[in-house]
Protein backbone atom coordinates (compact mmCIF):
# COMPACT_ATOMS: atom_id res chain seq x y z
CA UNK A 1 0.00 0.00 0.00
CA UNK A 2 2.66 2.34 0.48
CA UNK A 3 4.96 1.86 -2.21
CA UNK A 4 1.83 1.96 -4.47
CA UNK A 5 0.84 5.43 -3.08
CA UNK A 6 4.28 6.99 -3.60
CA UNK A 7 4.73 5.60 -6.73
CA UNK A 8 1.05 7.54 -7.23
CA UNK A 9 2.10 10.60 -5.48
CA UNK A 10 5.23 11.43 -7.53
CA UNK A 11 3.59 10.37 -10.99
CA UNK A 12 1.53 13.94 -10.31
CA UNK A 13 4.97 15.62 -10.81
CA UNK A 14 7.27 13.18 -12.59
CA UNK A 15 6.82 9.93 -15.30
CA UNK A 16 7.08 6.46 -13.54
CA UNK A 17 7.81 3.40 -14.79
CA UNK A 18 7.97 0.48 -12.12
CA UNK A 19 8.92 -3.06 -12.97
CA UNK A 20 6.88 -5.70 -10.46
CA UNK A 21 5.98 -9.12 -9.93
CA UNK A 22 4.08 -8.04 -6.51
CA UNK A 23 0.15 -8.62 -6.96
CA UNK A 24 -0.36 -7.14 -3.98
CA UNK A 25 1.47 -3.75 -5.52
CA UNK A 26 -0.93 -4.74 -8.39
CA UNK A 27 -3.80 -5.03 -6.50
CA UNK A 28 -3.94 -1.43 -5.10
CA UNK A 29 -7.40 0.41 -5.73
CA UNK A 30 -5.82 2.98 -8.15
CA UNK A 31 -4.05 0.79 -11.07
CA UNK A 32 -6.46 0.80 -13.60
CA UNK A 33 -5.69 -1.06 -16.99
CA UNK A 34 -4.53 1.69 -18.68
CA UNK A 35 -0.94 2.18 -16.38
CA UNK A 36 -0.39 -1.48 -17.23
CA UNK A 37 1.87 -2.99 -20.05
CA UNK A 38 2.91 -6.96 -20.01
CA UNK A 39 6.02 -8.17 -20.40
CA UNK A 40 6.45 -11.18 -22.00
CA UNK A 41 9.54 -13.50 -23.98
CA UNK A 42 8.96 -14.48 -27.37
CA UNK A 43 11.72 -16.20 -29.18
CA UNK A 44 14.74 -14.99 -27.57
CA UNK A 45 13.04 -11.55 -28.30
CA UNK A 46 10.92 -8.87 -25.19
CA UNK A 47 7.99 -7.82 -26.10
CA UNK A 48 5.81 -5.67 -24.45
CA UNK A 49 2.29 -4.16 -24.84
CA UNK A 50 -1.05 -3.56 -23.59
CA UNK A 51 -2.82 -6.32 -22.14
CA UNK A 52 -5.48 -8.14 -24.66
CA UNK A 53 -8.98 -6.40 -24.64
CA UNK A 54 -10.36 -9.28 -22.68
CA UNK A 55 -8.27 -8.78 -19.71
CA UNK A 56 -8.51 -4.72 -20.25
CA UNK A 57 -12.39 -5.25 -19.76
CA UNK A 58 -11.93 -7.33 -17.10
CA UNK A 59 -10.02 -4.68 -15.20
CA UNK A 60 -12.15 -2.13 -16.22
CA UNK A 61 -15.39 -3.93 -15.17
CA UNK A 62 -13.46 -4.28 -11.57
CA UNK A 63 -14.14 -8.39 -11.99
CA UNK A 64 -10.09 -8.93 -11.20
CA UNK A 65 -7.59 -7.17 -10.12
CA UNK A 66 -4.52 -6.47 -11.55
CA UNK A 67 -2.28 -8.75 -9.42
CA UNK A 68 -5.02 -11.69 -9.06
CA UNK A 69 -4.67 -11.79 -13.21
CA UNK A 70 -0.63 -12.08 -12.62
CA UNK A 71 -0.75 -14.71 -10.05
CA UNK A 72 -3.19 -16.85 -12.44
CA UNK A 73 -0.60 -15.79 -15.40
CA UNK A 74 -3.27 -14.18 -17.53
CA UNK A 75 -1.65 -10.65 -18.32
CA UNK A 76 0.35 -11.11 -21.49
CA UNK A 77 0.67 -8.17 -24.43
CA UNK A 78 -2.03 -8.40 -27.21
CA UNK A 79 -0.48 -10.33 -29.74
CA UNK A 80 -2.51 -8.15 -32.47
CA UNK A 81 -1.35 -5.02 -30.56
CA UNK A 82 2.30 -6.30 -30.57
CA UNK A 83 1.92 -7.21 -34.07
CA UNK A 84 1.13 -3.34 -35.37
CA UNK A 85 4.40 -2.32 -33.32
CA UNK A 86 6.95 -4.56 -35.15
CA UNK A 87 9.42 -1.96 -36.08
CA UNK A 88 12.32 -1.42 -33.84
CA UNK A 89 13.78 1.93 -33.06
CA UNK A 90 17.42 2.52 -33.09
CA UNK A 91 18.49 4.42 -29.65
CA UNK A 92 20.64 6.88 -31.20
CA UNK A 93 19.12 6.72 -34.72
CA UNK A 94 16.26 8.43 -36.42
CA UNK A 95 16.10 5.15 -38.58
CA UNK A 96 13.72 2.49 -38.11
CA UNK A 97 14.55 -1.09 -38.77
Amino acid sequence: EVMAEGLLLASDRVQVLATTHSPDLLNHKAIREEHLLAVTAEGGATVVGRVDAATRSVLRDRLYAAGELLSQGSIEPDPDLVEQNLKQLRLFSDQVE
